[in-house]
């Protein structure tokens, strides 16, 4: 789960309705800056189910004690969540195996997994996946390995891009965004279209957020779901009643090109 504190409330964004944010942003990724085109739909489903081992964790949603606020993908329990990431990988092999393999290396480059015992042994298991799928899939050129660290890159860039709309309260401006974000998104500069300068994003308005430079089109529109959870609600039913009975709201907004 993906949290926002406001002064009384929490806004509350599941991984999975994050993702499709990532997964619209893949489609729409220009074909003249795509590298890799036999690859694109299992790509774009990468980036669309990337977040896909969180859907049974926000169902059950926890509370941190120690912080007094809903645990996030940022601070949620090491052993269950890497748990979660082997499943959810595991369902995406199902419908691409590519997909699995960009989701198995997408998961195993975060930096805090070596931690601890859970992440190590995690880390372990899916580098013999990864071993495994590449024999599959017959990934043995310098090329094919070229287009892999392309395509993992661009499922990267449109998590990020996803988070940023999510981390951020919608118009916020540059020196109060979330500091992720305020250099640029990460690891851009490595784009052919970027010219090995980070990608630039800023909200203009509440509903639109510029990129500069960008691999889009002029307008991508995207929705992102989410719920809010009253403060006050929380005292009174705890956290899962509290979500389970938030209303979803939809908010519209769209990514521009400078």
């Amino acid at each position: 789960m993906i949290v926002r504190e406001t002064p009384t409330s929490f806004i509350c964004i599941d991984q999975h309705d994050h993702a499709q944010i990532s997964g619209t942003l893949a489609a729409h990724w220009q074909p003249r800056y795509f590298e890799g085109t036999t690859w694109r739909p299992a790509v774009e489903l990468a980036a669309a189910q990337h977040d896909r081992a969180w859907i049974p964790l926000d169902a059950a949603p926890i509370w941190n004690e120690a912080a007094q606020v809903p645990h996030s993908f940022l601070d949620y329990p090491p052993a269950p969540k890497v748990q979660h990431y082997q499943q959810g990988i595991d369902e995406v092999a199902q419908l691409a195996p590519y997909a699995a393999l960009l989701c198995s290396l997408h998961y195993t480059a975060f930096p805090d997994l070596a931690k601890h015992a859970a992440g190590r042994a995690f880390l372990a298991a899916e580098a013999q996946r990864q071993q495994q799928l590449k024999r599959e899939l017959q990934l043995t050129t310098p090329a094919q390995e070229a287009d892999l660290a392309f395509h993992l890159q661009l499922v990267k860039f449109t998590d990020n891009l996803s988070l940023y709309v999510c981390l951020n309260e919608p118009g916020v401006r540059k020196e109060q965004e979330y500091p992720w974000f305020r250099q640029g998104i990460p690891s851009s500069d490595q784009f052919t279209f970027a010219r090995q300068q980070l990608v630039q994003a800023a909200w203009h308005g509440p509903d639109t957020v510029e990129l500069r430079p960008s691999p889009f089109p002029e307008v991508v529109p995207v929705r992102l779901r989410y719920r809010q959870v009253l403060k006050s609600r929380l005292a009174t039913v705890g956290l899962r009643h509290s979500l389970q009975e938030a209303p979803v709201h939809e908010q519209e907004f769209q990514f521009i090109s400078a």
